[in-house]
């Protein structure tokens, strides 16, 4: 059985992951991550998306065969960023203050142990250097030695698959649409959330968001330039 396990956060390039997943696997396993995020509202959008993608999407009805939400307690008592703690967002040299500290090598650990004995050998994420913001922990370099070194201590041959890597955010929505035509460009529009404020109240052409904060900037960003490479 083709099986893929996804880490999956209810935004905008995990979401186009698990269409390009739904397309390419026979079984779609996901894993969501409670982290104690300002933004805890993406794990409401998550849920709320495979509902919506099973009533929708006839072609990929019951092809999620599980989704299971992973709570990680007090990372926030670890370190000072805008994402754990109550702190501003903010430009500085250096990495942005936005930056979790081991959270995406984690999330990877985790995944690959949720994965070890449900016979799931790839493992897939919307991380992406185009667009890293800064994030050591989204390289290339990153998830290539995460892939030999887990596989190492867990004696197992997972494959880690990041078909974002090299995609920048315009990109990404063409993707989207190419995966799923604007039936499904539309439905990521309006139902996944990037917005680091857990805004849900502004509605824009790419979707609900503060607009302002770095991950607002940044989908706002790409979504003017698939426009305007698509007109």
């Amino acid at each position: 059985m083709n099986k893929v396990l996804l880490l999956f956060s209810g935004g905008q390039d995990s979401t186009t992951v698990l269409g390009w997943c739904l397309k390419k696997f026979d079984e779609v396993h996901l894993i969501i991550f409670d982290y104690g995020q300002k933004h805890l509202v993406e794990v409401t959008a998550a849920k709320q998306i495979i509902q919506e993608l099973n009533y929708n999407f006839e072609d990929w009805k019951g092809k999620i065969k599980s989704d299971y939400l992973y709570k990680i307690n007090n990372i926030n008592n670890f370190n000072k960023n805008s994402l754990t703690s109550n702190i501003a967002f903010k430009k500085k040299k250096g990495l942005p203050n936005t930056f979790v500290p081991g959270r995406n090598i984690l999330f990877y650990t985790l995944s690959a142990a949720y994965a070890y004995d449900k016979k799931i050998e790839n493992i897939a994420s919307g991380v992406c250097q185009t667009d890293y913001s800064g994030y050591p922990d989204c390289r290339n370099k990153t998830i290539k030695s995460l892939e030999k070194s887990i596989n190492l201590g867990m004696e197992k041959n997972y494959k880690f698959q990041t078909p974002l890597m090299w995609k920048d955010k315009s990109e990404i929505w063409k993707m989207a649409k190419n995966i799923g035509g604007e039936k499904y460009l539309n439905f990521i529009i309006k139902n996944t959330h990037t917005c680091y404020k857990g805004d849900r109240i502004n509605f824009h052409e790419w979707g609900y968001g503060c607009g302002k904060c770095p991950a607002c900037i940044l989908r706002a960003k790409g979504w003017k330039k698939f426009k305007r490479d698509n007109e």
